[in-house]
């Protein structure tokens, strides 16, 4: 919605001197939006480059001061209208709100139906004396804000969302609650779906279980012996030292698609049924735990990381008659599942299981008919993003997939299949869509916060493992060039400085399909897949 500038700002910018926007100053342009957090980290550097030199204040959430922003933010600065085409009003004052609270889900179907969904009110218009944002030091322009107080969320229909995967995609077990499923008609008919980068997602395994693939596979011949060289870790978590060979790609263990997939759909019950050359893995790993159930750690119906994995490995909802992923297991026989409302919830429920804790509240005395499952160390898989634990804190390691290792550059050349484009999406202007200055803003933000540069500088650093670079892929489907010079005297692309794929699942109608094996674009047709 458009409001009026307040006198103060206009009468700064005819002057010449730009501030930094305050909590209580009205904004020109006010744009909502919600969905995956993946995005956040591009959309924070994109308005710090977008934003006239000295005005950016940023908001976040302080529900989890550990993890300010982890549900909402907010970006508010005096835009450089030479930075943005197509914008009409020069220089105006613009309060972006990202809400990421309820991932991918937030951002398809809620923007679709135009439901009303919580989003963050950094000027409190409910309680503006208590001031529910403060400035974390004085003229520092980082602010913290209260969600829990009355005024300090308001209802608003998203402007536009961005989700992991594209919207078609949230149908049966990928709807959120409470929600309608998405009809593949209404996307066609009302929406502007514009593809972001590609992430790389991972199968991430507790340290104990990473610990016993490797023992397994060195007894298999098929890792070199030195991968066990050093001992396991027993007893509380510690973070292994830079390094450990343990965690080199040459030493990474691998579980296969299948096995991968027999898991996530409920089929496999017990690691005594995990065989690694032939052999249980429970009979060769000298730290099995006591109790073996296969334990996994899943996301909620809804969650876009759920929805990918669901495509890749299972091919659900792609084909008519796929598996589902298992939502209940049976804690005595196994598996044992974990539904978890975030990625960070799933890194908790991960931790739980590796070091016999519980703050997610799975790894409880469980009593059924006089049997007892009492708490424990268990081996147990996950699903993430490959942006995640990076820096080895938590106790968990992403393992192979077939032997392959889920980097940029096996995601770019086609080795590694676990990659998908994520999406920004909103309603077209007959439907209630955003017009104007806000649709020349979203316009923006959707074609450059994916762009190399905002990737190899502000994202991808992050997501350096001891395993090789991981994170985002730029997509030459959105006019992004691989190196010509570095594809003719073949040479292979740097995709730390350079993180850009052909790769894509736009289907031949030029429509983005998640369910379709990648192919190289159209406008690259001889790229090499190195």
């Amino acid at each position: 919605m458009l409001k009026k500038v307040t006198v103060a700002v206009s009468a700064a910018l005819f002057s010449g001197v730009v501030s930094a926007q305050a909590p209580s100053v009205v904004p020109d342009i006010e744009i909502f939006m919600s969905g995956a957090s993946a995005q956040d980290k591009g959309i924070a550097a994109l308005f710090d480059n977008l934003c006239v030199a000295g005005t950016l204040d940023t908001f976040k959430d302080n529900a989890n001061p550990a993890k300010p922003g982890k549900g909402y933010s907010a970006y508010f600065c005096t835009l450089d209208n030479a930075k943005v085409p197509g914008l009409t009003l020069t220089n105006p004052s613009v309060l972006f709100h990202k809400r990421s609270a309820g991932g991918s889900a937030q951002g398809v179907n809620p923007v679709i139906d135009e439901v009303s969904i919580e989003a963050m009110d950094i000027n409190n218009t409910a309680n503006v004396a208590a001031g529910n944002c403060t400035e974390t030091a004085a003229g520092s322009h980082d602010w913290r804000c209260t969600i829990d107080q009355p005024g300090d969320l308001i209802f608003r229909v998203s402007d536009a969302g961005v989700s992991d995967v594209n919207p078609e995609m949230f149908v049966g077990e990928n709807t959120p609650a409470n929600n309608n499923p998405v009809n593949a008609a209404d996307v066609a008919n009302k929406m502007v779906v514009t593809p972001a980068a590609a992430v790389v997602f991972g199968i991430p395994a507790t340290r104990g279980l990473r610990d016993a693939l490797q023992e397994a596979e060195v007894a298999a011949g098929i890792l070199d012996a030195g991968c066990t060289a050093q001992p396991s870790r027993t007893g509380s978590a510690t973070v292994d030292p830079t390094g450990d060979v343990r965690e080199s790609e040459a030493c990474m263990p691998s579980m296969t698609k299948a096995q991968v997939s027999a898991i996530m759909a409920g089929r496999m019950k017990n690691w005594s049924s995990f065989l690694v050359n032939g052999t249980p893995l429970t009979a060769v790993a000298s730290n099995a735990p006591a109790q073996t159930q296969v334990t996994v750690c899943r996301r909620v119906n809804g969650s876009g990381t759920q929805a990918q994995m669901n495509a890749k490995f299972l091919h659900y909802p792609c084909t008519t008659n796929a598996y589902r992923p298992a939502s209940a297991g049976n804690p005595f026989q196994g598996p044992i599942i974990g539904l978890n409302s975030g990625s960070g919830d799933v890194s908790a429920c991960l931790n739980d299981w590796d070091n016999n804790t519980n703050a997610t509240g799975f790894n409880a005395s469980t009593t059924n008919g006089g049997l007892v499952i009492v708490p424990g160390r268990r081996w147990a898989i996950g699903l993430q993003s490959t942006e995640k634990n990076a820096d080895l804190f938590d106790d968990f390691r992403f393992v192979k997939i077939d032997g392959v290792a889920p980097t940029l550059k096996n995601a770019a050349s086609g080795k590694y299949f676990d990659a998908v484009e994520q999406t920004f999406q909103w309603r077209k202007p007959a439907f209630n869509g955003p017009t104007g200055d806000m649709l020349a803003i979203l316009s923006t933000i959707a074609n450059s916060a994916s762009s190399p540069d905002i990737l190899s500088t502000n994202l991808n650093p992050s997501f350096l493992h001891s395993f090789g670079q991981a994170g985002y892929l730029a997509l030459t489907t959105n006019g992004n060039s691989i190196d010509a010079d570095t594809v003719t005297a073949g040479v292979q692309i740097d995709y730390t400085t350079h993180p850009v794929t052909s790769l894509t699942h736009k289907t031949t109608s030029g429509l983005l399909d998640n369910c379709i094996a990648p192919v190289i674009d159209s406008s690259n047709p001889d790229t090499p897949l190195f």
